[in-house]
């Protein structure tokens, strides 16, 4: 079994975050019973119980909670089943690899067991990938990334203001503010350019 007090690899998996990140939180995991998944120089480690773990030796409290967390999102379960010579026991991998492969000030899983959506991992697929925001949680647009959020109120750009925010219970104004930074990040017109941009990105069916 692989793993190693986090210590003795604090250099090479933390030094390598990118300049933009300034951490303001210690990374899940260190200190307390929360977990942080790492991509890093093609291998995926586990950070948990202040040690880090390579995949596939991570421990199983953290599969439980994943796997707990896999079933409860269909459309992940369908990207996965539709992706070409992916083996069963490849899922809870490559699930972990494509929402939670980067890292951010949030933790991946928190102290209490609970999993954080809103991480955006640049996998070298995006804006290729037929899953992008099904498997994953965020679409790489032309100018920016959408959020998880955003990826709900796009989903239901055909309807109306009123519609939207009664679907999704926010208030209208809130679903004005998303329509307008999709359509920022998008670099689309309108709100009917969207609708088809949803179609195109599979993130509507029909």
């Amino acid at each position: 079994m692989y793993h190693t007090n986090i210590t003795k690899v604090n250099i090479k998996l933390i030094n390598h975050i990118p300049n933009k990140y300034e951490m303001k939180k210690i990374i899940a995991g260190m200190l307390d019973g929360g977990a942080e998944f790492i991509k890093h120089e093609g291998e995926l480690y586990c950070v948990h119980g202040g040690k880090v773990h390579k995949w596939p030796e991570f421990p199983q409290q953290v599969i439980d909670i994943i796997e707990d967390d896999f079933v409860k999102h269909p459309e992940a379960v369908k990207s996965l089943a539709l992706w070409e010579n992916l083996l069963p026991e490849e899922y809870t991998y490559r699930y972990i690899l494509c929402r939670f492969g980067g890292i951010d000030d949030e933790p991946d899983i928190n102290g209490e067991g609970k999993i954080t959506h809103t991480e955006y991992f640049e996998c070298g697929l995006r804006g290729k990938c037929r899953f992008e925001g099904k498997l994953c949680c965020s679409i790489k647009a032309d100018f920016g990334v959408l959020t998880k959020m955003e990826l709900e109120v796009l989903k239901y750009s055909s309807l109306s203001y009123k519609e939207i925010g009664d679907t999704l219970f926010i208030s209208p104004e809130t679903v004005s503010s998303h329509l307008q930074s999709l359509r920022s990040k998008t670099g689309l017109k309108n709100n009917a350019q969207l609708a088809v941009y949803a179609q195109q990105k599979g993130i509507v069916n029909g």
